[in-house]
C-alpha cells in the first residue's frame, strides 16, 4: 500500500514539475500607450494561465541623450504587470521599432550614436549599397561595447527592487531583436521572404574585418592565391562578393565563398558573444535568466535548396554539413555559442529563443521551399544535445487564429524539447475563443 501511495505521489509530482517547467508567456504591444486597456488585458491573460509578459524596452526611449537614462515609462509598465500577479520579461531592445513585419511604431535607436561614432562607419551597408540604421552593425560591437554595458548597468540599478519579479532579461542582438544580419529588411529591394536576402558586409568596418580575417588565416598572399585560384597582389585587394557574379555561379561553395561565409557567420556570433558576456557579468549576482533570440529562417532550406537565406542572414556557413541531422543542418556553431558561454562564463541560466513554432513544412509550396516544422525540431534537439535550454515563439500573429498553428506549438513543447513559449501578442491571444482556449490549454 505504501509503495502504491509513493508511486502515485511521484507520478503527480512529475506532472506538477512538467506543468511548472513550461513557461507560458505573451508579448505586450510594441509600445504600450493606453495603460488602462493594458491593465484589463493583463487581468484576462492571467486568468488564462499566463506566467509572464515580455515588453520591448526601447533604447531610443530610455537614452535619448548619451548617458542620460529615463526609465519612468518602464517603471510604470512593470508596476502594472507585477500588480496583476505576472512576472516581467524586459527585452533590452537595441534595435529600432519599425521596418519589420508587424511593426506599427517608429522608434529609432538613439540618434547621438551616429554622431559619436561617425568616424567608424557603424551602420550596416548592403550589397545593394543601402545603409541600415535599425541597429549598430555587428562589426562595430568591439568599439561600442561600452554603450551596451551602460544600458545594462543603468537597468540593474533602476530595477534592483523588482529583480524577484523578473522572469528573464532578454537581450536584443540584431534587427527585430534577433541574432542575425538585416538581410531581408526594408532598406533593400526585393530581399524579403522568400528570396535569398542581401549580404550586409560592405561597410568600411566590415571590409576591414574581412581583410584581417583572411590575412590571419593565410599569412601571405601566395597562400591565399593558391587556395582561391586568384591572382591578388596584396590583402587589401580582398573584398566581399560581387553579387552579380557570386550567386549565379554558386560561388558560396568555392574556397573563396566558404572563407567569406566562415568570416560572415563568425563575426555575427562574436558580436553575440561579446554582448551576452557583458550582460552575464552585469546580472550575475542576481542569477537572472539571460535570454537571446535567433530567427526561424525557414525558406529556401528544404532538401535540395540553396540555403542562401540562412547563409546571408549569418546563421550558417557552407562548411557546416548543411544536411547532417546530427549537426542540426548547419546550426551547430550557432547553438555552441550558447553552450560555450554557459561553460566559459560559468553561468547556466542562459536561454535560447527560437521563432516559427506555429509553422508547417511546405507552406507556399515549391516557391518558398520551406521546412519550418523540421527546422523547429532540429534546433530543439540540437539545443538539448548541447545542454542549452530553449524556448519558442510564433513568427507571425495572423496564423494564431488557426487550430493547426496551436497544435504545432503544443507539439513542439511536448516533443521538441522546448521548455516554454511566448505568444506574439497579448491582443492576438485575447481576440478569439479559439486562441484563448488554446493558450489556456498549453502545457
Amino acid at each position: 500500500m505504501k509503495k502504491i501511495a509513493l508511486t502515485i505521489t511521484i507520478f503527480f509530482n512529475m506532472i506538477s514539475f512538467q506543468t511548472l517547467a513550461v513557461s507560458k508567456n505573451v508579448m505586450a504591444p510594441l509600445q504600450v500607450k493606453d495603460f488602462s486597456k493594458f491593465d484589463k488585458e493583463l487581468k484576462k491573460i492571467k486568468e488564462l494561465g499566463a506566467h509572464a509578459v515580455s515588453t520591448d524596452v526601447w533604447w531610443g526611449l530610455i537614452e535619448k541623450e548619451d548617458g542620460k537614462f529615463d526609465w519612468s515609462h518602464y517603471q510604470k509598465l512593470s508596476d502594472i504587470i507585477i500588480s496583476n500577479g505576472l512576472q516581467w520579461v524586459p527585452i533590452l531592445s537595441f534595435h529600432q521599432c519599425g521596418g519589420n513585419v508587424g511593426d506599427n511604431c517608429n522608434i529609432p535607436i538613439p540618434s547621438w550614436l551616429w554622431n559619436k561614432y561617425s568616424h567608424l562607419d557603424i551602420a550596416y551597408k548592403s550589397e545593394q549599397g543601402n545603409t541600415s540604421r535599425e541597429v549598430i552593425s555587428a562589426y562595430a560591437t568591439p568599439y561600442v561595447i561600452s554603450e551596451y554595458k551602460d544600458v545594462f548597468s543603468s537597468f540593474k540599478e533602476s530595477f534592483k527592487n523588482k529583480i524577484h519579479n523578473i522572469q528573464e532579461i532578454n537581450i536584443s542582438l540584431g534587427p527585430a531583436g534577433e541574432l542575425r544580419y538585416p538581410s531581408y529588411n526594408s532598406h533593400d529591394k526585393n530581399s524579403g521572404y522568400p528570396t535569398r536576402g542581401s549580404l550586409q558586409s560592405y561597410s568600411k568596418l566590415a571590409i576591414k574585418s574581412f581583410q584581417k580575417y583572411i590575412t590571419n588565416k593565410y599569412e601571405n598572399i601566395n597562400n591565399l592565391n593558391s587556395a582561391w585560384g586568384f591572382g591578388l597582389k596584396e590583402f587589401k585587394q580582398v573584398f566581399p562578393p560581387s553579387p552579380e557574379l557570386f550567386f549565379p555561379n554558386n560561388e558560396q561553395n568555392s574556397a573563396y565563398g566558404r572563407d567569406f561565409y566562415d568570416w560572415y557567420a563568425l563575426s555575427l556570433r562574436e558580436h553575440g558573444r561579446l554582448i551576452l558576456t557583458e550582460g552575464i557579468a552585469t546580472f550575475r549576482e542576481y542569477g537572472l535568466a539571460i535570454g537571446a533570440k535567433i530567427p526561424g529562417i525557414h525558406w529556401r532550406m528544404a532538401y535540395g535548396a540553396d540555403r542562401l537565406a540562412e547563409l546571408n542572414a549569418g546563421l550558417i556557413n557552407p562548411r557546416q554539413e548543411l544536411w547532417n541531422d546530427d549537426k542540426g543542418h548547419g546550426y551547430s556553431e550557432m547553438i555552441k555559442l550558447f553552450s560555450g558561454l554557459k561553460k566559459s562564463q560559468n553561468y547556466n541560466n542562459l536561454i535560447l529563443h527560437f521563432t516559427c513554432l506555429e509553422k508547417d513544412n511546405g507552406e507556399q509550396g515549391s516557391y518558398a521551399m520551406s521546412d519550418a516544422k523540421s527546422l523547429v525540431y532540429r534546433i530543439g534537439h540540437l539545443a538539448k544535445k548541447e545542454g542549452v535550454e530553449i524556448k519558442g515563439e510564433n513568427a507571425l500573429a495572423g496564423p494564431m487564429q488557426s487550430q493547426r498553428s496551436w497544435d504545432n506549438i503544443q507539439d513542439a513543447l511536448i516533443y521538441g524539447n522546448y521548455s516554454g513559449i511566448t505568444i506574439l501578442r497579448i491582443g492576438d491571444v485575447l481576440k478569439s475563443h479559439l486562441s484563448r482556449d488554446n493558450f489556456h490549454k498549453l502545457h
